[in-house]
């Protein structure tokens, strides 16, 4: 039950503070004073969108609060789920910041908007006039009667599976696109392969072959630079070897004089082994070096294969040829195993659609069960609000096909007076008709979800007379069960709260805001006085007024 609401910043509401007691509680004012505005803020911390635009002053943020006394057995394990330390005193906040973009709190504690949603869902139940047309969409019908069968579950459970099963369908279709393209296709991706087997690519071929390419170029430079090595080293009169042999030699019979003498000696033995050494390898490196011209020609074949390949594939890389070689190779598998794959995927959907179909022949019958204790209620709630002779009539068929809402043919069909034939609602419903009819909806819709707070925002419009005064009656007595605001432009209705506000707008500064007033007992009566007049209250309009509260 809603105990506080406060507005700041929102629209031309600068700040407002509504307590609106725990039965009927009317709203009335002037038009384009901000009635529906209130609404609009209560939309927000029930999870509406919110943009920049709702921001009164764009320089100051907007904050909606609403306070709510819940009762702990209904909410506790909501709070639980979604880790909220749970009050009995809960406050739902909204913050619209000066960029546009909103918080949401519950208790203090950040929250997405959709928990806050979820929670508004299960706090209160808001209608407005506009949503009396909604009576004939197939969502609502379908909405309506699966939550008074009971159905939440089941609906939801039937939904997950139908959207993967769309999803499926979806699955399967561009599957078998993709199976076609590629059949279209695989004369040249073999083409491909083939091209690529004949060549036979190994990791990092390429620049192995170039490095032994180079090697093969400079044979011949390379045999003469060794042999010239050799030559100066050690295969020459005088050689190098030669000639640091003579001075160790010279050196050797005055290795005692010093220490350094010695150590020069040993040091130029060294230099003697490394020089054979050096020499020895030279002569390797020249017999290693063979120049052969068919490899030569091989290589350079091979090399132009992999540049042919690398052009016709837009590629730089060497390694990145392996990469497309495996993708091709993929292709022409996936072409291979296209039908294995189509097969098990529409296996899969015959297996989905008979569990489908289950679930959904279950909604029917249990739609089919509630709609006769549906259609007797909400007759028997028109009775009440003056149509003695209307009937409803929840048509339901038994489809071959699945939709969202399972088998189901759904069609809400109405009549106000005898003799005249159920139609579809647009058709033979006025707007006062569908204003009682709506109303009776939404009572046991109320009832049936258990909801503590319901707001109607001039669902009483295209009504007037001993008919207002029954919607007055019925929202007084649903007010003993359920806490009820209500937006209204009908005396009749207004007389009946426990509690009347008045919504108002007045100048401050440059700008025009609204304001929110709890009425006493003598506003209350000219204010029901200018309801009945018009603008001026007049005595008689006054004494009427008075009627209307009983004062």
């Amino acid at each position: 039950m809603l105990l506080k609401l406060t507005v700041s910043n929102f629209a031309i509401i600068r700040h407002v503070v509504f307590e609106p007691c725990n039965g009927l509680n009317i709203i009335t004012g002037e038009t384009g004073a901000g009635k529906s505005i209130i609404l609009d803020a209560f939309d927000l911390i029930l999870g509406a969108r919110a943009d920049v635009k709702s921001l009164g002053d764009p320089n100051e943020k907007c904050v909606v609060e609403g306070e709510f006394a819940l009762n702990k057995d209904k909410f506790e394990a909501f709070f639980s789920e979604n880790e909220i330390d749970f009050e009995e005193l809960t406050i739902l906040r909204r913050e619209i910041n000066v960029n546009g973009k909103s918080r949401s709190f519950i208790n203090d504690t950040p929250v997405t908007l959709q928990v806050l949603k979820e929670i508004g869902l299960r706090l209160v139940s808001l209608h407005s006039q506009h949503e009396n047309t909604q009576m004939n969409d197939r969502d609502f019908q379908f909405n309506l009667l699966d939550d008074f069968a009971g159905n939440s579950e089941l609906i939801k459970n039937y939904k997950t599976q139908f959207l993967v099963y769309k999803n499926t369908q979806a699955e399967l279709e561009n599957l078998k696109s993709e199976q076609i393209n590629l059949i279209k296709e695989k004369d040249y991706l073999e083409f491909l392969i083939n091209e690529f087997e004949q060549v036979n690519l190994k990791l990092d071929e390429e620049a192995q072959l170039e490095s032994e390419l180079d090697l093969l170029n400079k044979a011949e430079q390379i045999v003469n630079v060794a042999d010239q090595i050799n030559t100066t080293l050690i295969d020459s009169e005088a050689s190098i070897a030669d000639a640091l042999t003579q001075l160790r030699n010279k050196l050797r019979p005055l290795e005692s004089v010093s220490d350094l003498s010695k150590d020069i000696v040993l040091r130029l033995n060294s230099s003697i082994i490394e020089i054979k050494d050096i020499a020895d390898d030279s002569l390797k490196l020249k017999e290693s070096v063979i120049y052969n011209e068919g490899r030569t020609e091989f290589i350079n074949e091979r090399l132009a294969s992999i540049q042919h390949l690398k052009r016709k594939h837009n590629i730089t890389e060497f390694n990145e040829l392996l990469v497309v070689s495996e993708q091709i190779a993929d292709q022409l598998f996936n072409i291979g195993n296209m039908d294995r794959k189509v097969e098990d995927l529409e296996l899969a959907l015959k297996q989905m659609y008979l569990q489908l179909s289950t679930l959904a022949k279950s909604l029917h019958s249990k739609r089919v069960e509630a709609a006769d204790l549906l259609k007797s209620a909400i007759e028997n709630s028109l009775k009440s609000l003056e149509m003695p002779h209307a009937l409803i009539d929840f048509s339901l068929e038994l489809k071959s096909d699945l939709d969202d809402y399972g088998c189901s043919a759904l069609n809400l069909l109405f009549s106000a007076n005898p003799g005249s034939p159920l139609q579809s609602l647009n058709k033979v419903a006025s707007g006062g008709e569908l204003s009682r009819l709506a109303l009776s909806i939404r009572t046991i819709e109320a009832g049936n979800r258990q909801l503590n707070t319901l707001i109607f925002d001039e669902i009483d419009t295209g009504v007037s007379g001993k008919v207002a005064d029954t919607i007055g009656k019925m929202f007084n007595q649903i007010a003993r069960s359920h806490q009820i605001l209500a937006i209204t432009h009908l005396p009749q209705v207004a007389g009946y709260g426990q509690k009347h506000f008045f919504v108002g707008k007045e100048v401050v500064g440059n700008s025009t805001v609204s304001y929110i007033k709890d009425l006493n007992k003598s506003e209350r009566v000219d204010e029901l006085a200018k309801m009945l007049s018009g603008d001026a209250a007049t005595e008689i309009a006054k004494k009427n007024a008075m009627e209307l509260l009983k004062v």
